[in-house]
């Protein structure tokens, strides 16, 4: 009866955050349309999403690509088929690895900067200075940095993409020692109209949960630095939580349904 208990009330716990998250990234989402456009604020955000975030996503994509071309030559040769790691490669990245790749390291670093920062808001009472003057928070601070995070995510993606294509392509020419034109044209020929748009909107769906976790947790801070601290690590194991969960439900959606 313990076990029942206690897996009954993680699995409440579980549905109640989800409905929580949902109203409040519905309202968050509202306010973009219904509130007054801060354009100051949302260039800042997408300069702190896109601009600091990209040398990091431009790195781990390269590096990834590099390292699949090395792991499937490995196997492919053994069937005289290392000419498809271009595809192989591509492939991955623009379906599966470059959206989850980039929400993973942009949840990883913004997702807890917005925790603190909001945090910190709410524990030195900012967050009800400006509730008290007529401001809503959730207009104010989490609109536009959902906004700046819808924008700046899918380019993001691209950039990852490319780079792990260019990536992959040093590593399948000078190692793997495969035609520099047979490697093109197989990155592109297997890729679709339908797998650019899944890798779209998951980054879109991706950068919606990131700002929306991140804000409601730092939103709900109490306790100090040591609440800010747990707020931060909350806000990046749910985003990554969500992010996992969110893309198994959309790769469900385009290519199996």
């Amino acid at each position: 009866m313990n076990f029942v208990e206690i897996l009954g009330g993680d699995i409440l716990r579980i549905i109640s955050y989800l409905g929580e998250l949902s109203y409040e990234s519905a309202r968050a989402f509202k306010k973009i349309f219904t509130e007054k456009f801060r354009r100051r604020l949302v260039v800042k955000h997408m300069i702190e999403m896109g601009i600091d975030s990209l040398p990091l996503v431009a790195i781990v994509g390269t590096f990834i690509g590099m390292v699949m071309v090395m792991e499937t030559a490995l196997t492919l040769r053994k069937f005289g088929a290392e000419s498809y790691v271009g595809g192989i490669v591509s492939l991955s990245m623009v379906r599966e690895l470059g959206p989850v790749m980039v929400a993973l390291v942009v949840a990883g670093r913004v997702g807890a900067s917005i925790a603190a920062e909001l945090g910190t808001m709410r524990i030195t009472e900012q967050v009800d200075a400006l509730e008290s003057l007529g401001v809503d928070p959730v207009g104010y601070l989490v609109s536009p940095r959902l906004l700046a995070g819808l924008i700046v995510l899918p380019v993001l993606n691209l950039i990852a993409d490319i780079l792990s294509i260019v990536g992959g392509y040093l590593v399948g020419v000078y190692m793997v020692h495969i035609s520099s034109a047979e490697f093109w044209y197989q990155s592109f020929k297997y890729i679709q109209v339908r797998d650019l748009i899944a890798g779209i909107v998951k980054t879109v769906v991706f950068a919606f949960l990131i700002v929306n976790a991140s804000s409601n947790e730092g939103l709900r801070a109490s306790g100090g630095a040591e609440g800010v601290g747990k707020a931060t690590t909350r806000a990046v194991v749910n985003s990554f939580f969500l992010i996992i969960l969110m893309n198994l439900i959309l790769t469900a959606i385009f290519y199996f349904l």
